[in-house]
């Protein structure tokens, strides 16, 4: 199984958490910016109520030229700590009375019923640092001093000035105050979602695990595997999905199990692997057929329970059908006491005929030793005609379209079925013309037979024994 570096669940958790933690400092960003444009619209409406109050109060002392509710007014306002500075200017901008922090550079209102707003440092009395309030409160160290400005008029008439300057402590301390609250509550809400994602990414990403065991298992062949939890979501459609394909892979794997064991594995693969081009027909091959008959099967079983008849027959024909998978050849069908096995075919291989020979000369060596363990229990020895043939063959599904099997038929299987009958006690015979085959000759002893007429053959066929010669 590949390993996984990075889990579905961690991705998800993952992405939860930066989508709550980036949604929280947008809001705080939000909230802060709205917090300090509201308190600077405060602060703003708050002096210029201020200074129309001070402007109705000296209005007479502009007139008159009378200081003395100037001087008044300067002791009250100098008793309230938020107030840094006041000063009184003629309309010549000349100052009259004050205290405190003033700037140095002013910026007076040019109409009426307006104030001028000023943000000034101490350490730069031209003001060269002016800037906004929120960015002043925000990227700034040291604390500005807020100055305003507004006209004293009489009959539309300016006729001086007041000057407020402003402590921003708690301007500052509100937005610090809030920079906290919203620190904190992300801090806490970025644990709990940290925590809530991973528990909720491993809880969402179970049944997918779930899944991706039982596809592993599939994969290598475990058909039984099941889910243990039923889910009626969509990952439960998946999960049934999965439960059906293993169901019918099972059953598959049954079925071919099944046909394996009426064909031949060979067959069966063949078969199984072009289930679109299963027709009726086939090709002309180069291959070997090897025909083992048992010999007076018929009386045999005339003496013998049809039980141990069975039982007779599955012995010698599970050793044959061993001995032809032993050479690459396997068995075409089994008909009453007698088995064709057939090499070369439905894979094509040069090498048949040795193949098929070989595979001959070892059944003589095992029903050899099959007839000798009858023997030694007391039991009826059993003989075999045995006989092989090369040639040309038409290999493919014979048939009809209802009912069809994969076998070879032509003269040369033919030929092998006739001259088996003509073979004694266990005797594997051949045509003589067989010998000219790559790998025979030379690789085998053979004893020349007499001439056997064939049904359907003008002429008689020559025929060999072949002998074991320590083969086996």
């Amino acid at each position: 199984m590949q390993k996984v570096n990075f889990p579905f669940a961690h991705k998800l958790a993952l992405s939860m958490v930066v989508l709550i933690v980036s949604g929280m400092l947008l809001l705080g960003g939000l909230i802060i910016q709205d917090q300090n444009k509201l308190l600077e619209k405060q602060m703003h409406s708050y002096a210029k109520i201020l200074i129309q109050q001070l402007a109705a109060s000296v209005k007479e002392s502009f007139l008159t030229s009378d200081t003395l509710d100037m001087d008044v007014l300067v002791k009250n306002i100098a008793q309230h700590s938020e107030i840094l500075g006041l000063a009184f200017y003629s309309d010549e901008k000349q100052q009259r009375n004050g205290y405190g922090l003033v700037p140095a550079a002013l910026e007076f209102p040019n109409s009426a019923n307006t104030i001028s707003t000023i943000i000034w440092w101490p350490d730069y009395p031209d003001s060269s640092r002016d800037q906004s309030l929120i960015q002043t409160l925000f990227f700034s160290t040291d604390l500005p001093y807020m100055s305003y400005i507004g006209s004293v008029n009489y009959q539309d008439v300016t006729i001086g000035y007041v000057l407020l300057t402003f402590d921003q402590s708690l301007l500052i301390q509100a937005r610090n105050k809030t920079l906290y609250t919203i620190a904190l509550t992300t801090l806490v809400l970025s644990v709990f979602s940290i925590i809530f994602a991973f528990f909720l990414g491993k809880r969402l990403s179970r049944p997918i695990e779930a899944m991706v065991d039982v596809s592993n298992a599939i994969s290598k062949g475990d058909y039984k595997v099941r889910f243990d939890e039923r889910r009626d979501d969509e990952f439960g459609i998946l999960m049934h999905s999965l439960s059906v394909m293993a169901d019918g892979l099972l059953e598959k794997e049954s079925v071919e199990k099944a046909f394996s064991r009426y064909v031949s594995p060979t067959v069966a693969q063949e078969v199984l692997g072009n289930l679109e081009s299963i027709n009726l027909g086939g090709q002309q091959v180069q291959a070997s057929v090897l025909f083992v008959d048992i010999i007076g099967f018929t009386k045999l079983s005339k003496t013998m329970e049809p039980e141990k008849t069975n039982e007779l027959l599955n012995e010698y024909f599970s050793c044959i059908s061993q001995a032809a998978g032993i050479f690459g050849g396997h068995v075409d069908k089994f008909m009453g006491d007698c088995v064709m096995l057939v090499f070369g075919v439905p894979k094509q291989n040069k090498h048949h005929s040795y193949q098929a020979v070989a595979c001959a000369l070892l059944i003589q060596k095992i029903i050899t030793k099959l007839n000798q363990q009858r023997q030694s229990r007391n039991q009826v020895p059993v003989n075999f005609h045995i006989a092989a043939n090369s040639g040309v063959m038409l290999a493919g599904n014979m048939g009809s379209e209802q009912r069809m099997e994969y076998t070879v038929i032509g003269d040369a299987v033919n030929l092998a079925a006739r001259i088996a009958n003509h073979a004694q006690n266990n005797e594997v015979i051949i045509p003589d013309i067989m010998l000219a085959r790559p790998g025979i000759k030379g690789n085998f002893a053979v004893e020349k037979k007499d001439c056997i007429n064939i049904r359907g053959h003008d002429e008689p066929v020559e025929a060999v024994e072949l002998l074991q010669k320590h083969l086996f």
